[in-house]
């Protein structure tokens, strides 16, 4: 669980074999005062781990990611160091690992191989303290890579094994339906065929999952309807703002707030709209504000403002507070360490 302390912990687990128990009862088994069990409670209700009186217990799993991962190989041949780059990426990959960052042990739902790529990648995710219980192992797809020559940031060419992404499909949601309906949050990869993303978004209106996709530009959004879901958040930069309204919008903040106004009387919950240095805009139906970055926040990635808000509103938090502690977070690039020789067969690159 996340943001329970351990004395919190041992009050819940009691409470669930008891649920008729008294608060001088539960003092006197936690071996603490009265008061100490009143102060207790009222923050596991805060947290949302109580529901409310008569310890009615919320049982949901904190923050759900659905989405590609693979293995990634770059290689610069006009760098003078000579190295490749060996790196998991996928944005289901990368929303759970900016998840880890903010204390968020997520559930992540993508397939992989039947081969040892997968199993690395299987273990690789587990040592993270990713929930990978839940992960499909394909027996008729090799796990996805993705081979990228580049030039600087210009990239020369790239070859692609990703057939197994095929296999994250309604048949896959179906058979983990429980898991997404009891989820707090639940993140998506947009960048996921259309079909599916309107599958899970049907899913998140029917059970009132609070949501976000993530990976696609805010006009994407508008097109495709998502902005009429009131169960949903969306992180985007002020330039989409911009390409939006078909015009600039200025330099300061205000300048957005009647373009957000119009988004979210489409029936959006949150929309938060990153603006560099200034900080983020959030736009709710309560209000639309901008929260500064401090001197010593650094301007964070959308996905990592995205997974912190999803941990945020998991553990019981607001969307002004779960933007807070988004803004604090620290992102650092992750590369998987060890050399790899590459063998180039007829169709593709296999390591």
């Amino acid at each position: 669980m996340n943001n329970i302390t351990k004395r919190e912990k041992e009050i819940l687990d009691c409470l669930k074999k008891d649920p008729m128990i008294s608060q001088d009862e539960l003092a006197a088994r936690m071996n603490i005062s009265r008061s100490a069990a009143a102060v207790h409670i009222s923050n596991l209700m805060k947290k949302g781990y109580i529901l409310g009186r008569g310890y009615i217990f919320d049982e949901r799993s904190g923050v759900v990611v659905i989405g590609k991962t693979w293995l990634e190989v770059c290689s610069d041949p006009l760098k003078t160091s000579g190295k490749v780059d060996v790196s998991y990426q996928g944005l289901g990959y990368r929303l759970a690992l900016e998840l880890l960052k903010f204390g968020v042990e997520p559930i992540l739902l993508t397939v992989l191989g039947q081969d040892e790529i997968g199993d690395q990648m299987h273990n690789h995710l587990l040592q993270k303290g990713i929930k990978v219980q839940h992960i499909i192992r394909s027996k008729d797809f090799p796990t996805a890579k993705r081979v990228i020559v580049r030039n600087g940031e210009q990239t020369i060419s790239s070859v692609e094994e990703m057939d197994v992404i095929e296999c994250i499909n309604e048949r896959y949601f179906a058979s983990k339906e429980d898991i997404i309906k009891n989820t707090r949050v639940l993140l998506v990869d947009g960048t996921l065929s259309l079909p599916q993303v309107k599958y899970l978004a049907e899913k998140i209106k029917q059970y009132n999952i609070m949501s976000s996709i993530a990976g696609r530009p805010l006009v994407w959004y508008k097109e495709k309807g998502f902005f009429s879901y009131s169960e949903m958040f969306l992180v985007c930069q002020c330039q989409e703002l911009e390409i939006l309204a078909g015009h600039t919008l200025g330099t300061e903040p205000e300048g957005y707030f009647p373009i957000c106004r119009n988004i979210i009387e489409e029936g959006l919950r949150a929309l938060v709209v990153m603006m560099g240095e200034q900080g983020l805009i959030l736009a709710t139906k309560e209000e639309i504000v901008c929260l500064p970055n401090t001197p010593l926040q650094p301007v964070q990635s959308d996905l990592s403002i995205n997974a912190g808000i999803a941990g945020g509103l998991a553990s019981g938090l607001g969307f002004r507070l779960a933007i807070r502690r988004a803004m604090g977070s620290r992102t650092t690039g992750e590369t998987l360490p060890g050399k790899f020789k590459i063998k180039k067969t007829t169709n593709n690159y296999l390591l």
